[in-house]
């Protein structure tokens, strides 16, 4: 039988640090916690991200259901099958940041999301979808900006 909850219809957009290893620096990136469904699927990749510190490790009670703890779901800021979308960590460009945030809003009212202020405001008050370190992730603490539903 498969979980009711394993497909979930809310995106959740955080502002998650990973290190490149190619510049030997941290970069915060804007990644979703799945796959979504709609045109923003075409900006969504799946990378493996290494951990920040050789210290970090699986947590025991890490979820088999969750994206790999080394891997990480990026918003891309070109169309996956253009040339220029390969997530990679020596092409910084490709990945949407902070500064982005306006125009990932922007992009996500034009085409059929709804960002759901209520939601993401009591899930920021209670401290329950803020973010923090996870136990399936081993990019280390990221922020939530948003949640998101598609309406197509």
């Amino acid at each position: 039988m498969e979980s009711p909850f394993s497909k979930p219809s809310t995106i959740v957009f955080y502002l998650e640090p990973i290190l490149n290893t190619y510049y030997k620096s941290y970069q915060h990136i804007i990644t979703v916690n799945t796959i979504p469904t709609g045109p923003l699927s075409d900006l969504v990749a799946t990378m493996s991200a290494p951990k920040l510190s050789p210290f970090q490790q699986f947590g025991v009670f890490s979820s088999p259901t969750s994206v790999p703890g080394n891997c990480v779901n990026v918003l891309l800021r070109y169309p996956k099958n253009s040339s220029n979308a390969k997530p990679s960590l020596k092409d910084v460009d490709s990945f949407m940041t902070a500064e982005d945030i306006p125009s990932v809003f922007s992009y996500l009212q034009a085409n059929g999301y709804t960002i759901e202020t209520g939601l993401t405001k009591l899930m920021q008050k209670s401290g329950i979808g803020f973010g923090g370190v996870s136990d399936s992730r081993l990019s280390g603490k990221r922020r939530m900006i948003c949640m998101a539903t598609f309406q197509g």
